[in-house]
């Protein structure tokens, strides 16, 4: 199995993560590390760039035949499936939120004016809203980067997912941040060609349809409301049984909209539909506006 990755610790972790769940099937794996367009742009210094350059690379080697498979951060890949593409398997995390990774000489139990470096326009409204916090910088760059950029003084704290710490097994000083994380956040997505059958049968071995189901819902949200990956919006749902619970925050300058969607899942287009109505209907569009 010819797998695409980025190049960094953390990729190649998520990778490594993939492959222990296939490693009763004895494959041998072939790992194609590619610099995305994201990565050289994130390097150059550049903030103001769409995440799905950093999926983008990755999925034109699937498109090519020369990879079968393709592993990302869910929370980096577009709402809409790419033509020929499908997300076929995903792996979660056991926590889906953020941490605040600090230096040793910050009081965790005063937030207000200390220097935050994130790029997430979500995370920057969050700390606003959530730590009284206004004093958030850019920062870009794999997580060795940012936390290099944290211990060199350049920032008092930054902000993470904490999936990517643990995974990465990273020896920080860090809080929990209670806030709702970004859609796809925490979760590795397993990208293959919506053709290639001989995958696909191999992908079945970790096919969680349950989670496949709540990140279908959680996309079809997203794109319904007309956002993005880089939307100051977020949210996180559960499916127990036959319903799904899903908390949806969006986040203007001043203004936050909160709504709570809980569905059968047969009824679930009727849900969405209604749910996006009444977040028109409070100004939600506004708010999401308010993001460029």
């Amino acid at each position: 199995m010819k797998i695409a990755t980025r190049s960094s610790k953390l990729a190649l972790k998520q990778v490594e993560i993939f492959t222990n769940q296939l490693k009763e099937l004895d494959l041998n794996f072939e790992i194609k590390k590619q610099l995305t367009e994201g990565d050289k742009k994130s390097k150059q210094g550049e903030n103001l760039f769409d995440k799905a350059h950093f999926v983008e690379d990755l999925e034109t080697s699937l498109l090519n035949y020369e990879a079968d498979v393709a592993i990302h951060s869910l929370k980096d890949m577009s709402c809409h499936d790419t033509k020929g593409l499908e997300i076929y398997a995903a792996i979660k995390h056991p926590s889906r939120s953020d941490v605040l990774v600090y230096k040793n000489e910050i009081n965790p139990d005063d937030l207000t004016n200390i220097k935050i470096g994130t790029s997430s326009l979500r995370r920057k409204r969050q700390c606003k809203h959530f730590l009284n916090n206004k004093n958030c910088s850019e920062i870009r760059g794999n997580i060795d980067t940012r936390l290099l950029k944290l211990h060199e003084g350049q920032y008092d704290a930054i902000i993470l997912a904490k999936a990517g710490i643990e995974r990465l097994e990273l020896n920080e000083n860090y809080i929990d941040l209670n806030f709702l994380p970004a859609i796809g956040q925490g979760i590795i997505a397993i990208q293959c060609r919506s053709d290639d059958k001989k995958t696909k049968t191999l992908l079945d071995h970790i096919k969680n349809l349950e989670l496949l189901k709540m990140i279908d819902i959680e996309r079809k949200i997203i794109r319904h409301l007309n956002a993005t990956c880089n939307s100051a919006l977020s949210i996180s749902s559960k499916i127990i049984g036959d319903t799904i619970e899903s908390d949806i925050e969006i986040y203007g300058e001043e203004e936050i909209i909160s709504e709570k969607l809980i569905s059968e899942l047969s009824a679930i287009d009727k849900s969405i539909k209604n749910l996006v109505t009444k977040i028109k209907g409070r100004g939600g569009l506004r708010l999401l506006d308010e993001n460029y």
